[in-house]
């Protein structure tokens, strides 16, 4: 019973390492999230039904007409044209004249590649293609350039936040005489990865202008590293539930996603870019896939059609968030984008997990060695069960000739064959069920560890020991030339493989030969499957079994 219960846990880990490679389930989308065609016909305002305010519900804002929302923002940036630059400690951020659009945002805590001498992470990745965020469009005026046209602003060009200094604007404007003057508002702060923007549009004409303003942001994979377990996908906070479209999704459909809506982004693993807006109600968020050989995406956040009158102005606020995936500064961001760091069912277990494995960091200096001592103790907890887990088994063992005779004189007998089965476990004082409970209560914490170790940017870059410089990247020790498929030699998950191996032989056998092999096959399919698996999970993983098989010797010692 045990082997089976044994060999069912292994078999469930493999289908869901499976599933997470390759499936990814997402959350069911909710029927607001409409895909439209794009050759909608284009919004018209009732001016009838208008409320308070300069906005006016229209059914047409039902959908998004995709011809009149502009996308080549792509004119590049002349290296000579004028910009600003707002330097915090925690990143600096270019914003170019062209269109007052945000070029580059680079964190200061955070580098593209392991090598210290690698790049800055810059979260605006499109830099030099002219694909910036902040690009203003109206919808019905398209012959405006306001994305592109050259914006002014009375500030240095140099604007400094240093611990203490609080928030900083920077304010730009740019008009079409006779037409509009578009005012672009940005807020910047010392301590937080959000930038607040109000974009505010007038009327210099002599007649109401009729229109709807859009606001894209575009996006394309912040990481040269994609792989299944860090996918680069727009991500929506809608109705308490987290929507994900990946590129797959984006090449069937362009959502359009209605209030309530708590924020929509760009996200991977360990980065986000989010528009948190400022409204409740009277705006609509859309996104489309643009290029897919890049992978590159455009949102835009539309507001609902709205008359403004001659000398009069309309203005729109949002906050948008460029930063890491850290729950702390999430949630100085905005709270509501601490469901951002989301590690799927078990996001209740993981959280804390986290939380308690950056607590030993602090101490340890390296979170190596956090993974380790987090295993201990983790080991330690369960120690009471798996030993009653290990002992069943080592009493089921050593019953299993009297089960197979019994098996054997009542196998034409279920009723009778059942009544001596369970004589013989009360007589030995042993429950069949004894080692399958343990496994299966340990179950919600490996995948809490999991999900956890394979997502969390603390671990991001993060150095172990010798050849393992990054805890999120698969092991490899370069032994002078390139083996095939995995380039160098996976150590790590060798050893563990070893371990599990082991483990396995040291396991109570079952007494059928078939299903002993059968067994003795796992660990060979389970370093298989960790090969591609970030270092910082193979070490847990290894870690385990290694105190698994301290605990066996010793029970087996005791037998």
């Amino acid at each position: 019973m045990e082997k089976r219960a044994l060999l069912a846990f292994a078999l469930s880990m493999a289908v869901l390492f499976l599933w997470e490679m390759f499936l990814s389930p997402q959350p069911a989308r909710k029927p607001e999230s409409t895909a439209v065609s794009q050759t909608a016909n284009p919004a018209k305002p009732e001016t009838s039904t208008a409320p308070a305010g300069p906005f006016v519900p229209s059914e047409a804002s039902k959908g998004v007409d995709w011809s009149n929302v502009p996308q080549q923002h792509a004119a590049a940036v002349a290296p000579s044209s004028k910009t600003w630059v707002v330097d915090t400690p925690l990143y600096t951020a270019r914003i170019a004249a062209a269109g007052g659009r945000i070029e580059s945002l680079t964190l200061k805590k955070h580098r593209q590649h392991v090598d210290p001498a690698s790049p800055l992470m810059d979260l605006i990745p499109s830099k030099g293609s002219g694909y910036y965020p902040l690009a203003v469009d109206l919808l019905q005026h398209g012959q405006w350039p306001l994305a592109t046209m050259a914006y002014e602003a009375d500030a240095p060009e140099e604007i400094r936040l240093s611990p203490g200094d609080g928030e900083k604007a920077l304010i730009l404007s740019a008009e079409i005489p006779g037409a509009v003057r578009v005012r672009k508002v940005m807020h910047f702060s010392e301590d937080t990865y959000t930038v607040k923007v109000e974009v505010s549009l007038t009327n210099l004409s002599e007649t109401p202008l009729t229109d709807q303003l859009g606001l894209s942001s575009y996006a394309m994979p912040f990481d040269e590293m994609q792989s299944s377990y860090n996918q680069f996908k727009v991500t929506v906070l809608k109705n308490g539930r987290l929507e994900h479209f990946n590129q797959k999704d984006l090449k069937k459909e362009t959502p359009v996603l209605k209030p309530p809506l708590r924020w929509a982004g760009f996200e991977n693993n360990y980065f986000l870019q989010a528009l948190i807006p400022g409204a409740e109600q009277h705006f609509q968020v859309a996104t489309r896939l643009l290029d897919p050989a890049s992978g590159l995406i455009q949102l835009v956040y539309l507001t609902d059609p709205f008359t403004v009158a001659p000398g009069a102005a309309v203005t729109v606020s949002n906050t948008y968030y460029w930063g890491p995936k850290e729950l702390e500064a999430l949630k100085r961001g905005d709270p509501r984008l601490e469901r951002a760091l989301d590690f799927g069912w078990f996001s209740i277990l993981a959280k804390p997990l986290l939380v308690f494995l950056r607590w030993l960091n602090h101490y340890t200096h390296n979170y190596g060695v956090a993974i380790i001592i987090l295993t201990v103790i983790i080991k330690i907890l369960f120690w009471p069960l798996t030993h009653k887990s290990f002992k069943s088994m080592q009493v089921m063992k050593k019953i299993q000739p009297k089960m197979a005779q019994i098996r054997e004189k009542y196998k034409d007998d279920r009723e009778k064959l059942n009544q001596e089965l369970m004589m013989l476990y009360r007589t030995y004082k042993v429950n069949p069920l004894g080692g399958c409970l343990p496994m299966v209560l340990q179950i919600p914490v490996f995948f809490a560890l999991y999900r956890m170790l394979y997502g969390a940017i603390e671990l991001r870059h993060q150095p172990f020991w010798l050849w393992i410089n990054d805890l999120t990247a698969p092991d490899r020790l370069s032994v002078g030339f390139e083996l095939p498929y995995i380039g160098g030699l996976p150590v790590l998950t060798l050893l563990m493989g070893a371990s599990m191996f082991i483990q396995q032989k040291m396991t109570p056998s079952a007494g059928d030969p078939r299903q002993e092999k059968l067994m003795l096959m796992m660990p060979v399919i389970f370093t298989v499957f960790f090969i591609n698996f970030p270092s910082g999970l193979v070490l847990y993983w290894f870690v385990n079994n290694v105190l698994s098989i301290v605990q066996q010797y010793w029970i087996n010692r005791q037998a």
